[in-house]
């Protein structure tokens, strides 16, 4: 099926394929194809399919008109494999799936024939040459698409070269065949197939030798059957090297003209071929930075929409402040805060890690907030809620993949802090007076691990007086600095007494700036999560 490949005037590409009789370009939003451009009239042109499945554009009277390979169009077109339409700042690239299927036959040349040069040859170039190979270079150093740069190298040689046909194969190694990307006017046979020397193209590809043939018949002891009915006067075949890697093969004869080619022609060749090896990787390398870039917009969208399922403001209820913060170890994170009042008057108060990183850990973290909210926000006791949610878990996630957190209520009247740890860091009680304490409990598995788990529920009194109960993830004391030394417990529970009178956010805020002034300079590697819940 023929394909459009769509280069929008903001960078972006896509490939549309062409499954309609026709298609309405322009601005239109009722337009097929809507380009989104100052310079695109509201409906601009028109693509079309005839009954035998020939393809034309139209300019439909545009403003600022319709071009096709740079030349403006007035009547239809129609358009060929490769053929570049321009509208307004946009341009499309003609993708038809027609292009010949190119076999390799199997004649040989002599081995010690003189028109073989090895990858260690010398290159010779007359002064004339190398200002014409600077001038490609500059022409096709411009070109960041492949499939373009791939159609100017084959035209370029074709036009310096007198190549009346010609090909450019990239190939990815052994024991792949070479994929003929560009093919211009070779003409296929009744099968639909073009038919080259497999080993001029397989010397090229694999011993990185350029071949020049003008004589068939004494390069040649068995010439095949299409290259005399083809009548190939001369041929020449090149590899496609960048750093003595092959990347391809760059194929051009003549038909009609008996001039032979030189030398400095198979050299000029070959060094075209390595401008176009060149260019590859440097296209390759630009589709990965873009790439890299669409990842991390999208990455950056993610990390805002999860940002949106955290509380965006502190809980005050009751005499109960709570306050939390989430610092992503990269992009999007793997843990979990959440807290909220429930029907009852009571505080559900959540803090989670995924096991994991990255975002199968961040899509599974959306996942419990859907299920603590379900199980936990109806008003449910604790332990059943729990054994509701692990069973959720353990029916819809992987079984690598585990749950740790601690799950809890606060009671404002009664000043206690009803809660279930699933293999999480024990909560801390911080007091006035530099009083710090671990809150003692029972051992339990994360979530995710067993179905039939029985969860224990911790009541802890929070006394009289002013009381913080410190929640945290393991990113806060497994963080490292350039020295591969962690913030450890000690340094956390040494910071938390010194200031265990701080108000949530400012305690929050004073433990993580100790935490970055540790790492320094070195990444953050793990997610860091820290709550604080205050009772007066």
């Amino acid at each position: 099926m023929a394909e459009l490949r769509i280069h929008f005037s903001d960078g972006r590409v896509e490939n549309l394929p062409i499954g309609k009789r026709h298609l309405v370009l322009g601005r239109d939003p009722d337009c097929d194809i809507v380009i989104d451009d100052p310079l695109t009239s509201r409906r601009h042109a028109r693509i079309y399919q005839t009954d035998d499945e020939r393809l034309f554009v139209e300019d439909c009277h545009s403003k600022n008109g319709t071009t096709v390979n740079d030349q403006p169009v007035s009547d239809p077109v129609r358009l060929n494999e490769g053929d570049r339409v321009g509208i307004g700042s946009c341009y499309l690239v003609v993708r038809t799936g027609s292009s010949p299927t190119v076999i390799l036959s199997d004649p040989e040349i002599k081995s010690s024939s003189e028109s073989v040069w090895s990858p260690t040859a010398r290159l010779d170039l007359s002064k004339q040459r190398l200002e014409r190979l600077y001038d490609l270079y500059e022409r096709l150093s411009g070109r960041f698409e492949r499939d373009d740069l791939m159609n100017e190298v084959v035209e370029a040689s074709m036009e310096v070269l007198g190549l009346e046909r010609a090909g450019l194969a990239l190939w990815a190694g052994d024991p792949t065949p070479p994929r003929w990307v560009v093919v211009k006017n070779l003409r296929a046979d009744a099968q639909g197939e073009v038919r080259i020397s497999r080993t001029l193209v397989e010397r090229a590809l694999y011993n990185g030798e350029r071949i020049l043939i003008n004589d068939p018949v004494r390069d040649m002891p068995t010439p095949t059957t299409s290259m005399i009915s083809n009548h190939i006067c001369s041929a020449m075949v090149v590899p496609l090297v960048y750093h003595n890697k092959v990347q391809g093969a760059l194929y051009g004869d003549r038909i009609t003209s008996a001039v032979g080619y030189t030398k400095e022609d198979i050299d000029f060749f070959a060094s075209l071929g390595r401008l176009a090896a060149m260019g590859l990787v440097n296209v390759q390398l630009l589709e990965e930075l873009q790439s890299r870039y669409q990842m991390e917009n999208q990455l950056m969208l993610a990390r805002q929409i999860q940002n949106r399922l955290f509380p965006s403001e502190p809980l005050s209820c009751g005499g109960v402040t709570v306050d939390a913060i989430n610092d992503p170890g990269r992009q999007v994170s793997g843990d979990y805060f959440d807290y909220f009042e429930r029907p009852d008057g009571r505080i559900t108060v959540v803090i989670a890690d995924v096991s994991g990183k990255g975002v199968p850990a961040a899509l599974l973290m959306a996942n419990l907030q859907a299920a603590v909210h379900v199980t936990l926000l109806e008003g449910h006791e604790l332990v059943p809620a729990m054994q509701r949610l692990n069973k959720l878990i353990c029916q819809n996630v992987d079984s690598e993949r585990f749950i740790t957190g601690v799950f809890g209520i606060v009671d404002p009247k009664t000043r206690t802090f009803h809660y279930v740890n699933v293999g999480h860091p024990r909560p801390l009680h911080l007091r006035a007076g530099n009083y710090m304490v671990e809150v003692p409990e029972p051992s339990a598995l994360p979530l995710g691990v067993e179905t039939d788990i029985v969860h224990e529920e911790v009541v802890f009194p929070m006394g009289d007086g002013s009381s913080t109960i410190f929640l945290y993830t393991d990113g806060v004391p497994d963080a490292q600095n350039d020295k591969e030394e962690f913030f450890g417990q000690e340094r956390l529970e040494t910071l938390l007494r010194a200031n265990s009178g701080e108000p949530p956010r400012d305690l929050i805020q004073k433990i993580r700036r100790h935490v970055q002034q540790f790492i320094r300079h070195n990444k953050q590697f793990d997610d860091i999560t820290m709550m604080a819940i205050h009772v007066d």
